[in-house]
């Protein structure tokens, strides 16, 4: 928690639990014969926060009473590219697979009391999850090319914690 003391604006408060996630993987596969599996790119990427964000604010008898900002922030980003030029088997071929799961257990709370300055209180607060995949996949052919592009993107966003704010 970041508290800063003001003479004349009351508190400000602001506390964050961050997390992110990035992958980029690139493949290139060129095969006269075999190359069995092919380019292979894979991306696991799991965030987990089972731990509680509290900040609680008291007095705060300036003009602008107390401010506070509180937020639980999962970001996870992936992008893949493969190319395959074949002119003969390459069976997988581009296989590119990327796998988010973020999961959010814990509890986001935030309280405020006095701030009897000209502003009163003001809060504001959140949890928040994104995630984004981008895929591209290029095959050229001259024959054999089995299993080809291959974009697999599976994503879960799970939030079971609380978001909960007071004012007096």
């Amino acid at each position: 928690m970041h508290l800063q003391p003001r003479k004349k604006n009351g508190n400000v408060a602001q506390q964050a639990i961050e997390q992110s996630q990035a992958s980029v993987q690139n493949a290139l596969c060129v095969s006269g014969s075999g190359t069995f599996v092919s380019c292979n790119n894979l991306s696991f990427q799991n965030q987990k926060n089972t731990g509680n964000n509290a900040l609680a604010q008291q007095g705060g008898n300036g003009k602008g009473g107390n401010s506070a900002e509180q937020s639980i922030s999962q970001s996870q980003s992936s992008e893949q590219n493969s190319q395959v030029v074949s002119g003969g088997d390459t069976i997988g071929s581009g296989n590119n697979v990327n796998v988010q799961n973020q999961e959010n257990s814990g509890n986001n709370a935030l309280a405020q009391q006095g701030g009897n300055g000209k502003g009163g209180n003001s809060a504001e607060q959140s949890i928040s999850q994104s995630q984004s995949s981008e895929q591209n996949s290029q095959v050229v052919s001259g024959g054999d090319t089995i299993g080809s592009g291959n974009n697999v993107n599976v994503q879960s966003q799970t939030n079971s914690g609380s978001n909960a704010a007071a004012q007096s």
